[in-house]
């Protein structure tokens, strides 16, 4: 019984602080719209597919299929790591397409991911220009294809499936999820404000208050009277205001009389 009235409380309290929570709410989706619009740098993701091809072996096991597969950790190395590969990736990139980047710029800019169970991989890259993310995404394939067979001499083959294209659409940042989360943060800021303006108030409100949590006899209660109510109680109940006149008025006639007489 104790907890469900806790309960009604705390919902009391919400719906008596219903417009302070709405005015949270509101904020904190005002603010994350302001940051995902107009703040966060929207970013552009393009990515091309290779496959590499290891010289044949006349008798293929198991043990040969874990070697390809380990082996695409290898070129994730190369092409995130290497700074031979990074290097040659940028004077491409500054000579065909006049793009300046640094190495550093190359290498954060690039993720490798890799299908589940294949050889194929994907080389993708993220920039804030879809153009540009098309063409560090083909330039590294391009650079790959061309030295990874100085650096690994068992490579027989290295074919891009599919080269990067350009996307219209960016892919960070969300915009529905970072609404949603600015609207959810606003609304526990506006419940944790209202119970923080509740603890901080020391008025008593209800007298089960003084009788139960203080352990205090009620003596009596003085109830809220508006304006109206006490300016009617300050006015003296055996005085009307136009008696007065009422009387002077009564009082000429009878004057005016007895001069006749």
């Amino acid at each position: 019984m104790e907890q469900t009235i806790k309960i009604k409380e705390f919902f009391g309290i919400l719906r008596k602080h219903i417009a302070t929570i709405l005015i949270s709410a509101f904020l904190g989706l005002s603010l994350a719209g302001a940051i995902t619009f107009f703040i966060i740098t929207p970013q552009y993701s393009s990515r091309a597919q290779l496959i590499v091809s290891l010289p044949q072996v006349e008798t293929g096991n198991v043990n040969d299929i874990n070697f390809n597969l380990q082996m695409l950790n290898t070129y994730t190395d190369i092409i995130l790591q290497g700074d031979s590969q990074a290097q040659e990736v940028q004077n491409r990139l500054k000579s065909e397409r006049n793009i300046k980047m640094s190495t550093t710029e190359i290498k954060e800019s690039l993720q490798v991911v890799q299908a589940l169970n294949s050889q194929m991989f994907s080389i993708e890259a993220s920039s804030a220009k879809s153009s540009d993310a098309e063409a560090i995404a083909n330039v590294t394939a391009e650079v790959f294809q061309e030295t990874v067979k100085d650096i690994l001499t068992n490579v027989d083959q290295v074919t891009i499936v599919s080269s990067a294209v350009a996307s219209s659409k960016p892919v960070s940042p969300n915009n529905k999820l970072n609404l949603a989360i600015g609207l959810i943060l606003g609304l526990l800021i506006g419940v944790a404000a209202t119970i923080l303006l509740e603890l901080l108030d020391r008025t008593v409100k209800d007298p089960r208050f003084v009788a139960e949590t203080l352990d205090l006899t009620i003596l009596g209660t003085v109830p809220e009277m508006s304006t109206k109510e006490l300016s009617a109680a300050m006015l003296p109940k055996n005085v009307k205001p136009n008696s007065k006149k009422t009387q002077v008025k009564h009082e000429q006639p009878m004057r005016r009389s007895r001069a006749k007489v």
